[in-house]
């Protein structure tokens, strides 16, 4: 018997820049941001859950986020030291699903559909 409810979760990367670096420019290196997610990971992460569940006949019913905490150091224009700045970024998700039940009743004309119902 399948399970009424389902859940999973993922993360996604920081955003990331790559940029030539070196004496000559000829090295590339992958720069990692810290106020956002890399957001084509994680709109693809989303859309192949809720395709997923889709396909086992569960109904997405509740996203929550996953937030992480970070801080960065506040400094004035001249450079001076003011303290640090905290805030957080949306990583991920907990996604839950719910199992659809439809139940279906055929009369001699035609097919009904009733959702909910069992």
């Amino acid at each position: 018997m399948d399970k009424k409810f389902i859940t999973t979760w993922f993360y996604a990367s920081k955003e990331s820049e790559k940029r030539n670096v070196g004496v000559f420019r000829y090295k590339e290196k992958t720069f990692y941001g810290e106020r956002a997610p890399d957001l084509n990971e994680f709109s693809q992460q989303i859309e192949d859950i809720y395709n997923d569940f889709d396909s086992r006949d569960y109904e997405v019913v509740n996203v929550i986020p996953i937030a992480m905490g970070t801080s960065e150091n506040c400094k004035q224009s001249n450079g001076n030291y003011v303290g640090d700045v905290g805030f957080s970024i949306t990583r991920g998700a907990v996604v839950v699903g719910k199992k659809t039940s439809i139940t279906i009743r055929q009369t001699k004309e035609n097919v009904c559909v009733y959702p909910g119902t069992s």
